[in-house]
């Protein structure tokens, strides 16, 4: 159950959910409904947001940071669903049907901000709002194509091919452009979290990297990889 919040917390939730992508056609008697139903959670690196197995009933919008979503197989290999990075949402399941979650979500990034945000709230204003619906539809419809084109990817494309892609997009959709062609990447994964979200081994992604700082593509460290030229990554 969502605590009830002081009005000077419900205004600042009120303008924060006012700033979501597929909440930008709500009307303010709306935006005032899910600001009762919201809560703006703080955590530190690594924290847990929710386990496999608990009670699915919020989806989450990532104000700050960055979240991994993934389940654990039987031979305790860790497979990343997904990453969540700042205005992305994820535990979306729970407006499609989800009781319980079918995978765990953590926080990479120390000092992040999520909004949790009430599902059971969310879809009464679907019904009193189709537009805010069909928003919030295509960002649920492009984040299945994004799953779609990464297992073709894993199937289809070579381990190499998926870590160097998973550079490029990252650096494309979240990286600093810092030079001519420069693009920098500030992260928190790890070679083993490339691993996992690239169906690779951790061995084969210290090659593919090394073998990118060799050849003067890009320069690293353990937060930042500095792409020189992104048409020159492949």
């Amino acid at each position: 159950m969502t605590p009830k919040v002081s009005q000077e917390k419900q205004l600042q939730l009120q303008e924060l959910l006012s700033g979501i992508n597929f909440l930008k056609s709500a009307n303010e008697n709306e935006l005032r409904f899910l600001a009762m139903n919201s809560e703006l959670l703080r955590y530190s690196r690594f924290e847990i947001i929710f386990h496999k197995g608990d009670t699915s009933e919020h989806i989450y919008h990532v104000m700050s940071g960055i979240v991994k979503v993934s389940v654990h197989s039987v031979m305790a290999k860790e497979v990343i669903r997904s990453i969540a990075h700042k205005s992305m949402i994820f535990g979306e399941g729970s407006m499609c049907g989800e009781k319980e979650r079918s995978a765990m979500a953590q926080v990479l990034d120390k000092n992040s901000e999520i909004l949790k945000i009430s599902s059971r709230a969310l879809k009464k204003v679907f019904l009193q709002n189709g537009a805010v619906a069909n928003d919030f539809l295509e960002i649920v419809g492009n984040k299945l194509r994004a799953s779609e084109y990464r297992l073709e990817s894993i199937i289809v494309e070579d381990a190499r091919t998926r870590v160097v892609n998973f550079l490029k997009e990252n650096a494309m959709n979240f990286g600093n452009k810092v030079g001519f062609n420069e693009l920098l990447l500030k992260h928190s994964f790890t070679q083993q979290d490339i691993a996992d979200f690239t169906g690779t081994s951790r061995q084969t992604v210290t090659t593919v990297l090394n073998d990118l700082k060799r050849s003067n593509i890009i320069s690293l460290d353990r937060r930042r990889i500095l792409i020189r030229d992104v048409a020159q990554l492949s």
